[in-house]
């Protein structure tokens, strides 16, 4: 069954194709996206999704589509129109269509779509289980703040992962920092606190990584915002990695060694319950 999907201030379907060929989302990347959580019917975060897409909009100079009640109620009448429970809501906003160029006319109106997708949430036996990961340089461009579709070099760093038999990518500067995940933000644990490189433009200010950082301050857990050095990854005692699809998930091994004892943390699942009873409360 095609999934729902909102183009540019109307309700189809994935089945029709609604993308010109000059779009300069498709032809240069030019554009952000968000993906947005629901359970049972419930959308997740919807705030702080649309306030980063607005940054990101800004950033780019692409005029918003909406403003946050129009977002709001778009990303209602999908799921409302959807027979799902469960998903997510992909939406993305292009500078719009012209000639192909890289000098782009001014005022270009901006392609908006958003559609719902099935998507298989871990479940505790893999929450339990954790993750494996391998690191590799970060090639990405200086502007990983943005949510931007120009994501060749998360896509090759996955592909990378994926041959290794891991799940993701940590993504390592020319100081050798840790700086994220290839689709997901990473925190080391030592000596009871949180370690996870800091805010601005070298990182996305993931949405669960910053709910999980609350939650860790709620519960007297010191957060050390700061780049963890890749000397490091081998002698911290528990990790984990947060996203939207994959709430909080340990990490057990990094680069073929074993990250503590091999097992899921007790700091990572105290936070990791939390964050889980956070969603079910909203």
């Amino acid at each position: 069954m095609a999934d729902i999907l909102y183009i540019n201030g109307r309700y189809t379907t994935t089945d029709e194709k609604v993308i010109g060929v000059e779009d300069r989302g498709f032809q240069f990347g030019d554009g952000v996206y968000e993906v947005v959580k629901f359970l049972g019917r419930r959308l997740l975060f919807m705030p702080v999704h649309f306030s980063r897409m607005q940054s990101g909009l800004e950033e780019l100079e692409i005029e918003s589509p909406w403003d946050e009640a129009t977002f709001e109620k778009m990303c209602r009448e999908l799921i409302d129109r959807s027979e799902m429970s469960d998903g997510i809501l992909y939406v993305q906003v292009t500078r719009g269509e012209s000639e192909r160029a890289l000098f782009y006319p001014e005022n270009l109106a901006p392609t908006a779509l958003a559609y719902t997708r099935r998507f298989t949430f871990p479940g505790s036996a893999q929450k339990e289980r954790g993750v494996k990961v391998i690191t590799m340089p970060d090639n990405r461009w200086r502007h990983c703040n943005i949510k931007s579709l120009n994501l060749l070099a998360n896509a090759l760093a996955r592909k990378k992962a994926q041959r290794a038999g891991a799940y993701e990518v940590l993504l390592i500067n020319t100081d050798m920092d840790v700086r994220e995940g290839a689709s997901s933000s990473f925190f080391a644990v030592r000596d009871g606190r949180l370690v996870t490189h800091p805010t601005g433009t070298a990182i996305l200010p993931g949405i669960v990584r910053n709910e999980v950082i609350s939650l860790a301050l709620g519960e007297k857990i010191r957060v050390d915002e700061r780049p963890v050095h890749e000397h490091e990854l081998y002698s911290i005692d528990e990790a984990f990695i947060t996203s939207t699809t994959q709430g909080v998930m340990p990490v057990t091994e990094i680069d073929g060694r074993m990250v503590g004892n091999g097992r899921r943390g007790e700091i990572t699942r105290h936070l990791q319950k939390l964050f889980d009873d956070l969603e079910s409360s909203l």
